[in-house]
């Protein structure tokens, strides 16, 4: 009878260091990875808007004056706003990961970075909602009552760049279920990075730290490749750092009393700490290539003792096809003869 030492050899890996004990896998993400995106954000700002009148260049444009009526010049007028934005996505992410997998029955993730749109932007649906103190305007003449709120669609906005980038190790955790077939669960810290826009006004690079969690199958084809299909679905709601401000940006308001006209004015606010809601929901299909030595199941540069005695510890199993090294579903003389062949200490 066929005696299986995996369990044995999980046991002493934990000797090692990670590093040591681990058959490194590159993956890349295929083309049919998926991922679905609901995004809401809301981000405060506070500031002016005065009308964009000019006495030399827009002698015709609008003024803005505090109060009901009376008064003259062109003033600028305090508000406190929040700007909203959603975005709903299907895209084809990409990226890759690094899979150290220690005695192919457990590991650790590295390197994982995945552009999340795949290339692609995303147009937002972007609205204002203003609170202010009463005030009028000049061409038009209009009245626009203070005490209230008033939302304002803008329409235009996107998110040009939405990537995750891995900052810290990833212990994954394997069960085995048989043929070098392996479930697994993992939970990857990450950095998200996003980059926007909102009404012409663009907003620096966003750094926001998330953890995602990961779970799926992962087949080894050999001793020198990979297939793992895994899945996350995740819902937080993150903090969003302050924005920078902006100046004498160009909104259009729509009259109040009386209703039907369009007041010109130059917006210039500055933004305070926001929030980000983020579902989203992914499958990824990766194919990869071992990148250490095929005989060193050490990782340590070297095919030596330590490698023999791994092999032996699996001696007879037909669950570790990254020793099996001529790949006939078992671990044998012919798999130690190869190491042999390949010794270099």
């Amino acid at each position: 009878m066929k005696i299986c030492l995996s369990v044995l050899a999980v046991g002493i890996s934990l000797i090692f260091s990670h590093s040591s004990v681990a058959q490194n896998y590159e993956m890349p993400m295929t083309g049919s990875s998926s991922l679905n995106l609901n995004i809401e954000i809301q981000l405060p700002f506070t500031g002016t808007f005065k009308g964009d009148y000019v006495a030399k260049t827009n002698p015709t444009g609008t003024k803005t004056i505090p109060g009901l009526w009376g008064g003259s010049g062109n003033n600028p007028i305090n508000y406190s706003a929040t700007l909203n934005g959603e975005l709903v996505i299907d895209t084809n992410p990409t990226g890759s990961f690094v899979l150290h997998s220690i005695a192919g029955l457990g590991g650790y993730i590295t390197d994982y970075t995945s552009d999340l749109l795949g290339g692609n932007a995303g147009d937002i649906d972007v609205g204002v909602v203003f609170q202010y103190s009463t005030f009028h305007t000049q061409n038009p003449t209009a009245i626009y009552p203070g005490g209230f709120s008033l939302p304002i669609p803008l329409g235009g906005g996107g998110i040009s760049q939405m990537t995750v980038t891995q900052n810290g190790l990833a212990p994954i955790v394997m069960t085995s279920l048989g043929g070098g077939v392996r479930n697994f669960t993992a939970a990857i810290p990450v950095t998200l990075t996003i980059t926007a826009d909102f009404f012409q006004i663009p907003l620096r690079a966003i750094d926001i730290p998330a953890i995602i969690p990961i779970q799926g199958q992962c087949v080894f084809v050999g001793p020198n490749e990979m297939e793992m299909t895994a899945s996350f679905d995740f819902a937080d709601e993150l903090p969003l750092p302050a924005a920078p401000g902006f100046k004498d940006q160009p909104l259009d308001l729509p009259t109040i009393l009386p209703p039907g006209g369009t007041a010109h004015l130059l917006l210039t606010g500055t933004f305070a700490k926001g929030s980000i809601s983020l579902g989203a929901g992914s499958d990824i299909d990766s194919q990869g290539d071992r990148i250490s030595l095929l005989f060193d199941l050490t990782d340590d540069g070297a095919v030596s003792g330590m490698d023999f005695g791994l092999m032996l510890m699996n001696w007879g199993c037909d669950d570790a096809p990254f020793i099996d090294f001529n790949y006939d579903g078992f671990i044998d003389g012919i798999d130690l003869g190869m190491m042999i062949g390949a010794w270099t200490r």
